[in-house]
């Protein structure tokens, strides 16, 4: 898991063959067919105008299923306990964790991203390396989108369009879940990996821009590319596994409960979907026909 901080914003876009990122699951039993659409985390509302089928995908479902429900992860509960999962015991805090010359190294690229706010890192040292490390590479991503706004990202207005239009939204996940896999982990491999990622800044900066293109413009056999690429941590299978393969074992028992009941469309990280192991080939495993809205 050494290098799961390089690849933990890549998982949000995709590995996949074909330049689509909405399919239609039918079959198997199914009166009606459900939607599987792939996400990527910090792309802005207006990105659902161009998927094709889209408009369809909500206009037929019943629910709509994200990795979290947007209400649970906006509720004060949930923000309370996210916040206090960020913070590190007293006695493992940034300053103790690292060298002098390493906490240098994490504190040069930090002020790369946050120097023109004020904030530094010393600041931050009671939060988790974890937390430093989707706090850098949330600011990464998002500095791709000139007119960047956390309020109109797509993943929160997919819900909301259903919720207006009537139909409600649920999680396959749960805060607290999504905690462990974030923070709950050992702080030295924590550090490690920060460590590790700002050592590779610059590499993984040219990465996430052409994830960024890529996505939107629905190249997903560039995204594989990125996705794949050992010098980012593409290759290490321990990582792969603990954030998409056994997640999409976990999603697909749920999700065919419930797709014979509801119409569902599904809204996740598009790295997810494709691959032998992903939701698409997983579903088809199950006597599914899966294929590419048009």
């Amino acid at each position: 898991m050494k290098r799961l901080s390089l690849i933990l914003t890549l998982v949000i876009v995709a590995m996949a063959a074909q330049a689509q990122l909405l399919w239609k699951v039918s079959g198997n039993g199914l009166g009606r067919p459900s939607y599987i659409m792939g996400t990527y985390h910090f792309a802005p509302a207006s990105m659902m105008d161009k998927i094709p089928g889209m408009e369809q995908a909500l206009e037929g479902c019943d629910i709509v299923i994200g990795e979290i429900d947007k209400e649970e992860m906006m509720g004060q509960e949930a923000q309370l306990a996210m916040a206090q999962a960020m913070m590190a015991p007293a006695d493992s805090t940034l300053d103790k964790l690292f060298t002098p010359e390493q906490y240098a190294v994490v504190e040069n690229v930090f002020n790369k991203y946050f120097g023109n706010m004020g904030v530094k890192l010393s600041q931050m040292n009671m939060l988790k390396p974890s937390a430093i490390s989707v706090q850098m590479q949330a600011m990464q991503a998002v500095k791709y989108f000139p007119n960047f706004n956390e309020n109109e990202l797509i993943d929160m207005a997919v819900q909301t369009r259903a919720n207006e239009m009537g139909r409600p939204s649920k999680g396959l996940e749960s805060i607290q879940e999504q905690i462990e896999l974030l923070f709950n982990g050992s702080l030295t491999e924590q550090a490690e990996q920060l460590l590790e990622t700002c050592k590779k800044d610059d590499l993984f900066t040219v990465q996430s821009s052409a994830l960024v293109e890529a996505y939107m413009s629905q190249d997903l056999a560039k995204i594989e590319e990125v996705m794949t690429d050992p010098e980012i941590g593409g290759d290490d299978a321990e990582a792969m596994d603990a954030l998409i393969y056994d997640r999409n074992r976990n999603w697909v028992e749920k999700l065919v409960k419930i797709m014979p009941e509801r119409t569902a469309l599904v809204c996740v990280g598009a790295g997810h979907l494709p691959g032998d192991q992903g939701l698409l080939q997983l579903l088809r495993d199950r006597g599914y026909t899966v294929e590419p809205m048009k």
